[in-house]
């Protein structure tokens, strides 16, 4: 729960805001510098669900487009903050050159962040929360092979009533008929009690849960509490999902509690760590998966 002092800052911090931030009824993704609109009501591909095809996007990559390789799925998580950090684009670029997925939230869609994904040769798809100063920002799938299909929700914070968004993609992966899903999540912050934050968790296995294949789900979930990580472990538990487990904990911390996460299924963990940065008040989580020779 929020004390009387938070909830002022929060309030004032919303006024200064109010300016400048516009949001939108719909989601809005953009995908290569390609801006559609959809309200699909179900993230399950098919002929029902207005897809993000690659007819559609303006894509600039120039790789061949197969599929993500099995034996060696390098997945970067951040937060990276708005951009605001100094040196986030030096930090990403390095982090693009050993990863091909990537799930970032605070992403803003600027000329900075297109060339660096670009000169990367990453295709990528955003699922817009708001507009700051023009720019739009919400949450990002980036990878080194086209999305087949793509989704999402967003949901208004219920105090300052800015909307956080999800993301969830779909991949190829080399050799295989099942494709890995990869959810990113930004966790709403500001509430009183849970009842919202479960909500949102709630839409999330709505939006995965028909997926048998492997999965990641990752992000920035703002799970600061140990009521919001009950929330977490219940979403966890009913998508099967397991954990990483961290020798040494550099995750970023809230009231004792890590925020940011990375959940898989039918993948086996290779190599992770949590790489220390000044770029965000986030420090990103890499992971080397490799697919499960059972997961087929």
């Amino acid at each position: 729960m929020l004390g009387r002092n938070a909830t002022f800052s929060l309030l004032l911090a919303l006024l200064v805001l109010a300016s400048c931030v516009s949001v939108g009824d719909k989601n809005q993704f953009v995908s290569n510098g390609a801006t559609l609109s959809t309200e699909s009501e179900t993230c399950i591909p098919g002929p029902a669900v207005k897809k993000l095809e690659q007819s559609q996007v303006k894509s600039s990559s120039k790789h061949d487009d197969r599929g993500l390789d099995p034996d060696n799925i390098a997945l970067l998580n951040w937060n990276i903050y708005k951009g605001d950090g100094e040196d986030w684009q030096k930090d990403l670029s390095a982090f693009a050159k050993n990863h091909n997925v990537m799930t970032i939230q605070e992403a803003m869609l600027e000329e900075g962040m297109d060339e660096l994904l670009e000169n990367n040769d990453f295709n990528w798809v955003m699922n817009t929360a708001f507009h700051l100063n023009g720019k739009a920002a919400g949450v990002m799938n980036v990878a080194t092979t086209s999305a087949t299909h793509s989704c999402g929700f967003k949901i208004d914070e219920p105090i300052i009533r800015i909307p956080k968004s999800a993301l969830v993609s779909y991949y190829m992966i080399d050799g295989h008929s099942e494709k890995l899903l990869v959810a990113n999540i930004h966790g709403i912050n500001f509430t009183f009690g849970v009842s919202s934050y479960r909500e949102q968790l709630d839409r999330l296995y709505d939006a995965v849960k028909h997926h048998d294949g492997p999965m990641i789900v990752a992000g920035d979930f703002n799970s600061w509490s140990d009521s919001r990580m009950v929330v977490v472990d219940l979403l966890i538990e009913r998508l099967g999902l397991s954990k990483l487990k961290y020798s040494v904990n550099n995750k970023t911390h809230v009231f004792g509690n890590a925020i940011d996460h990375v959940f898989y299924r039918k993948l086996e963990p290779v190599d992770y760590q949590v790489k220390q940065v000044s770029s965000s008040d986030h420090n990103p989580i890499s992971v080397n998966f490799r697919v499960q020779s059972s997961a087929f």
